[in-house]
């Protein structure tokens, strides 16, 4: 009897997920005054819940561009704080993390499940894996 209740427990268990964090992951790429951007936004879901977010942003400028990416990168260092900013191989690299209230005009406490939040994105053109 006992043996049973434990194998009943554990499927239940498997079956609900135990309240596991989804992961979904989503690019984009865009083109704009020859700027061409990547994105990366990676959304942790727990319980019908937003629980963090990150998103990266890849900036390949123009070679005549450069030379000018240190001064450019430091501009945006200025404007917007809360991004990480920095150079790699020859692009600029946008990073924000967030777990707070509101990201992306995400709210964290808004009930949406892993394939609503998918189906979102990718009408905005994202591809979700």
């Amino acid at each position: 009897m006992k043996k049973g209740f434990l194998v009943l427990l554990l499927m239940l268990i498997f079956l609900t997920g135990c309240g596991d964090t989804q992961k979904l992951v989503c690019t984009a790429s865009n083109t704009e005054e020859d700027i061409k951007s990547y994105s990366t936004l990676e959304i942790k879901i727990k319980e019908n819940k937003v629980s963090d977010m990150e998103f990266i942003v890849d900036m390949e400028f123009p070679s005549e561009y450069q030379t000018q990416l240190p001064m450019i990168a430091n501009n945006i260092k200025y404007s917007k704080p809360y991004m990480d900013v920095s150079i790699v191989d020859g692009k600029i690299r946008l990073i924000t993390k967030d777990d707070s209230e509101e990201f992306l005009g995400i709210k964290m406490d808004q009930e949406i499940t892993y394939g609503e939040l998918k189906e979102v994105l990718e009408l905005q053109d994202y591809k979700c894996e």
